[in-house]
């Protein structure tokens, strides 16, 4: 099976050759395969793991009643509160034996917590989310940052990420004043999520889950504003147009992520996931385990992720410029290098693709 990291390295390989040579010499013959073709959706009927059967329920109420089937704003404020629920961990207070935040889904059951400034915008995804616990017979923390993950993962290209279950309600509020600001200094930032005990790297991957966030609170005027061109696919255009000197259309850029692309702690994990789309994938996923999984004890817990429904696979769905497409199955299609500068999502394609694969979670297109 050939990878979207190769596709992207044989364009970048093209792209590099064309520089030194004519683009009548370069034309180069690449097979995209249709690696969506195929998948189907996992309903639970043999699963062995008797922990996760009885998450193939709680999934589809997640993705079916709160998020419906789609890549929307119910799916993009459940990874911001998974943040904002596992984003209160500090190993110094840890260590110190005061009172800690962590992944304990006190976001779920503190009523006052929702209300402060910088959960501005979370209140309906707390009151979808509040009733599942008691419900399903599980904790507030599995359902919260299980609901962030799904989250990631209804969108075209999020990355699966592995899935925990486990978590214990920790049953004591978190501490206020430990979310990062979009106005802090980077060095004020990154102290934080190295509290966390997140590197920068960890860091830089994880606010590229901006790519499908909408902006509501920093600046009113400009609500709901997206912050890259592509709001509802899971991609890295996030990082270029953050760099790019110009805004797109309708894009509202965070103070903190300009920062954290210019600036020299920062500035060389940002560009690194510039037009490196499965690079950013595995960083990501990586870094959303480790932060799902904050003040709690992984070896007291079960790994699910087979629960997860399948990714979809931006490769084939790329088309040029010119509209030529990327993927034809088996067929193969003229290249020119200068088309990496020019792929973007066949809206068409993506579209049958949501129908097949999220239309048994209420996507209808």
């Amino acid at each position: 099976m050939i990878s979207t990291r190769w596709m992207i390295s044989v364009l970048l390989v093209g792209l590099t050759i064309f520089q030194l040579t004519t683009a009548s010499d370069l034309q180069r013959t690449l097979n995209f395969p249709d690696t969506n073709r195929g998948k189907t959706i996992n309903r639970g009927q043999n699963s062995r793991n008797k922990v996760c059967r009885k998450w193939y329920g709680i999934r589809d109420r997640i993705l079916r009643d709160v998020f419906q089937g789609q890549c929307g704003d119910a799916a993009r404020a459940a990874v911001r509160l998974a943040f904002h629920d596992a984003g209160t961990f500090s190993q110094m207070r840890q260590r110190r034996g005061q009172k800690n935040g962590g992944a304990d889904g006190s976001m779920l059951w503190d009523l006052q917590e929702v209300l402060r400034p910088e959960n501005n915008g979370l209140q309906n995804i707390v009151t979808a989310l509040r009733p599942l616990p008691r419900e399903y017979g599980v904790s507030n923390a599995d359902i919260l940052h299980v609901a962030g993950i799904l989250a990631v993962i209804i969108c075209p290209g999020g990355p699966p990420i592995e899935t925990w279950i486990g978590r214990r309600d920790i049953g004591v509020r978190n501490p206020d004043g430990m979310i990062p600001d979009v106005n802090d200094s980077v060095e004020k930032m990154l102290a934080r999520f190295a509290d966390m005990g997140l590197s920068v790297r960890d860091t830089m991957a994880l606010v590229g889950a901006h790519s499908t966030a909408k902006q509501r609170f920093v600046d009113p005027s400009q609500a709901g504003k997206s912050m890259d061109s592509t709001v509802d696919i899971w991609d890295v255009k996030f990082y270029g147009e953050t760099l790019n000197s110009t805004t797109p259309d309708g894009v509202f850029k965070f103070a903190s992520d300009v920062k954290f692309s210019q600036h020299r702690l920062s500035a060389r994990q940002f560009k690194r996931f510039v037009d490196e789309q499965d690079d950013w994938d595995d960083d990501y996923a990586d870094a959303h385990e480790r932060m799902s999984l904050l003040g709690q004890d992984r070896r007291r817990m079960t790994r699910c992720t087979e629960i997860l429904p399948p990714k979809i696979d931006l490769g084939p769905l790329f088309i040029d410029k010119d509209g030529d497409n990327g993927a034809d199955s088996e067929d193969e299609r003229q290249f020119s290098p200068k088309d990496a500068f020019s792929l973007r999502v066949d809206r068409g394609r993506l579209r049958t693709v949501l129908r097949r694969l999220r239309g048994y979670w209420g996507y209808s297109g």
